[in-house]
C-alpha cells in the first residue's frame, strides 16, 4: 500500500506550523485543527480505512532495554509470554484468520535485537511465500535490526513492508532505550527503503517527550519518505520503568494525529497500541482526526477491542473498511468475528483498560 499522490494545493505544514499545532488542545483549536486533517485524509486517502493484524511470532528475552517493553529480558515480573519463533503453518493459519476480519496487511512480529538464525529465516520465507499464494494480504514483518542480507532473503520471498518503529525523536531516544543507537535504527530502515520495501515506520508518544519533540520525530519520518507511520500511544505495562507514566491526554493525542497527517499527508497513518488506555470511548475520533488506518485484533503483549467492535468503530463514522489488492479474492465477508481468534497467545487472559489512564 504505497503512498498516495497529492491533489493540487495541499502541501505538507511547516515545522513552525506544526510545532504550534500541537498545542492546540483547547475544544474550538482542536476542532480546527482536526477538521483541517480530516479534509487533508478524505482528499487524500479517502473514506476507506485499512485494517492491519499482527502475529506475536517470538516472545520474550529481548537483550534490548527500551523502558516501555514487557518483553525486555532487563525488567522482571512483567508478566511477558516467551516462546521460540512459531511455525510458518501458525504464521499462515493467523494470516488467514485475521485476513476473514478485515486485515488487508498482516505483520510477523518476532522479539529480539534481530532475527538471524537460519531455522527462523527459513520460516519467515515459508510463511511469507504462502502468505502471497494463500491469501489476498500483503505481508509484513518486524524482526529489529535487520542486516540487508537478510532482508534480501525477505524481500525475493515476497515480503512487501518492512515494519521498524524509531518510537521517539532522536533528543528523547536515550531516555527510552539505551542497548542501541538511534542511527543504527535509521540504517536498517535505509537499508529496507533501498531493498524496495514500503516502510512502515512510528513509535510511541506519551514517553515523556515533549509536544516540541514529536513534532522532531515526525520531521524526521518526513525525512526517511515512510510510506505509513504507525502512531502508538503509551500503555504504561506492569514491572517496566515506565509503568507509572502519566498518559497523555485525549486531546494531546488527537492534536498529534492531526498535525502527522498534515505534516506527511501523502502517507497513511494508522493509530494503533494505546488507543483504548489514552482515547477510550473518543477512539473513533482518530479518523476525524486524519488517521487511515488501525489495527484489528491483539497487540503483541494486550488484547485489542474484537474485530466487530473495530469494524463498528469505522462505519458509525461513516466509513468503510478498505479491501485488498484483490477484492473478489478477499477472505473479508463485511462481517467480523466478535472475538480474535489469532495472535491470542500473547494477551492471553488480559483486556483493553478502556478508561483513561491519570
Amino acid at each position: 500500500m504505497s503512498k498516495r499522490p497529492l491533489p493540487p494545493g495541499i502541501e505538507p505544514i511547516s515545522a513552525d506550523e506544526a510545532r504550534r499545532l500541537i498545542r492546540q488542545t483547547d475544544p474550538e483549536g482542536l476542532a480546527a485543527l482536526m477538521a483541517r486533517a480530516k479534509a487533508v485524509r478524505e482528499a487524500v486517502h479517502g473514506n476507506e480505512i485499512s485494517l492491519c493484524g499482527i502475529t506475536s511470532a517470538k516472545s520474550g528475552r529481548c537483550p534490548e532495554d527500551c523502558g516501555f517493553c514487557q518483553q525486555s529480558a532487563h525488567f522482571k515480573d512483567t508478566g511477558a509470554p516467551e516462546y521460540p519463533m512459531i511455525g510458518a503453518d501458525e504464521m499462515v493459519a493467523q494470516a488467514k484468520l485475521a485476513e476473514q476480519a478485515g486485515a488487508r496487511e498482516f505483520s510477523i512480529v518476532a522479539s529480539g535485537t534481530r532475527v538471524s538464525k537460519e531455522a527462523e529465516l527459513a520460516a519467515l520465507e515459508e510463511a511469507v511465500r504462502r502468505i502471497r499464494a494463500e491469501t489476498t494480504l500483503e505481508p509484513c514483518a518486524s524482526l529489529g535490526l535487520m542486516r540487508r542480507p537478510e532482508l534480501a532473503r525477505l524481500k525475493a520471498a515476497g515480503l512487501m513492508h518492512y515494519h521498524h518503529n524509531l518510537e521517539t525523536a532522536r533528543s528523547h531516544f536515550g531516555n527510552v532505550c539505551t542497548t542501541h543507537a538511534y542511527d543504527e535504527q535509521l540504517e536498517t530502515v535505509r537499508a529496507a527503503k533501498e531493498l524496495g520495501f514500503e516502510l512502515c515506520t512510528g513509535g510511541i508518544l506519551g514517553m515523556g517527550e515533549t509536544p516540541d519533540q514529536r513534532v522532531e520525530f515526525a520531521l524526521t519520518l518526513r525525512e526517511l519518505d515512510v510510506d505509513c507511520v504507525p502512531v502508538n500511544f503509551l500503555n504504561p505495562r506492569p514491572g517496566t520503568p515506565m509503568a507509572d507514566v502519566k498518559a497523555i491526554t485525549a486531546e494531546e493525542c488527537l492534536a498529534a494525529v492531526a498535525v502527522f497527517r498534515l505534516m506527511m499527508p501523502a502517507a497513511h497513518i494508522f493509530v494503533m497500541g494505546g488507543r483504548e488506555v489514552n482515547l477510550g470511548d473518543r477512539q473513533d475520533l482518530i479518523f476525524e482526526a486524519g488517521a487511515d488506518g488501525t489495527m484489528v485484533g491483539n497487540y503483541l503483549t494486550s488484547a485489542g477491542l474484537t474485530p466487530e467492535q473495530v469494524v463498528a468503530m469505522i462505519r458509525g463514522q461513516g466509513l468503510a473498511v478498505r479491501p485488498t489488492g484483490a477484492p473478489e479474492r478477499w477472505a473479508f465477508r463485511g462481517q467480523a468475528p466478535g472475538e480474535t481468534a489469532w495472535n491470542t497467545r500473547a494477551p492471553e487472559g488480559d483486556r483493553p483498560r478502556l478508561s483513561v489512564v491519570r
